[in-house]
């Protein structure tokens, strides 16, 4: 599972918002992050990322990590990949790690503000999970501005679940029903997994390859189906006052919705689309 060091944070209070992110942030949803780290690289046949970069890596390259949380997916690519230098950009503060390997180091920053480095600085550039933190208009300037940040020849990859699963139960299709009205409202793509590749495209990126899995979210499907589905259910926890609102529910109405969605993974297979897409930074077409 990579580098196993203990994370040091404090929590002023027990739920915080930084910058756009929709959902409260507290010990549960950090644990959610670096759970679902584990479901993807499990779902992606026990890989951390799709582009085609394992001897870079073993080699030694600069890495950037967007979005980085708890510092999960760097500390089990810096376990892997010792001679390769990794850096996490997060904006909620309290998440970055103050005990980290050597070859990581982590800023706090928002990104819509700016990023804090010079053209050409990385050979790699990661960001996942991003669905609820951007307007789609929001993520296609960061991508443009990350493509900027990569150095010839560098690789960008994105990875996002679609906000909606096959085979949902009667609970699960209204939840999902909500949460994608509500996204769009406010201007974001629940469905941003399926635009990746033409984003990429869009930016001047060539090589352009896309990857979909389904994942199970049902303990029917075993031990990985009942862990994405709690998942699931931690997640809606932190959008429990949202969809409350959004639908205009009691406290005791949600709780009973959410808890049928829980029950609904129990006993109906439902699977989550999830994509990544990478592309190559080619100058004058000369690779």
């Amino acid at each position: 599972m990579g580098n196993k060091l203990s994370i040091s944070r404090k929590l002023k209070q027990k739920e915080t918002f930084e910058g756009n992110y929709i959902i409260k942030i507290n010990e549960l949803q950090i644990d959610r992050i670096q759970q679902m780290h584990h479901i993807l690289k499990s779902g992606f046949n026990n890989t951390n990322f799709y582009a085609p970069l394992t001897r870079d890596l073993l080699r030694g390259i600069e890495v950037l990590d967007v979005g980085a949380g708890p510092g999960t997916w760097i500390f089990d690519m810096s376990s892997e990949f010792p001679k390769s230098q990794f850096t996490g950009v997060e904006i909620q503060s309290f998440m970055l790690p103050t005990i980290h390997p050597s070859n990581t180091k982590f800023i706090k920053k928002d990104i819509l503000q700016g990023i804090p480095f010079p053209p050409n600085s990385f050979d790699f550039i990661h960001m996942r999970n991003m669905t609820l933190c951007f307007t789609e208009e929001q993520y296609e300037i960061i991508i443009k501005g990350l493509v900027d940040l990569l150095k010839p020849n560098g690789y960008l990859e994105l990875s996002e679940p679609e906000m909606a699963s096959l085979n949902m139960g009667p609970i699960s299709q209204i939840i999902s029903n909500e949460m994608i009205k509500f996204l769009s409202s406010r201007s974001m793509n629940p469905f941003i997994n399926e635009k990746l590749h033409e984003l990429l495209e869009k930016s001047g990126l060539k090589h352009v390859t896309r990857q979909d899995v389904l994942l199970p979210t049902s303990e029917l499907d075993g031990k990985v189906g009942a862990l994405y589905g709690h998942i699931i259910f931690s997640g809606l926890l932190g959008l429990k006052d949202i969809l409350a609102k959004q639908m205009k529910l009691t406290k005791n109405e949600i709780n009973s919705l959410l808890d049928g969605y829980l029950q609904e993974t129990k006993t109906t297979r439902m699977y989550n689309k999830y994509t990544r897409a990478y592309g190559k930074k080619i100058i004058n077409d000369i690779v």
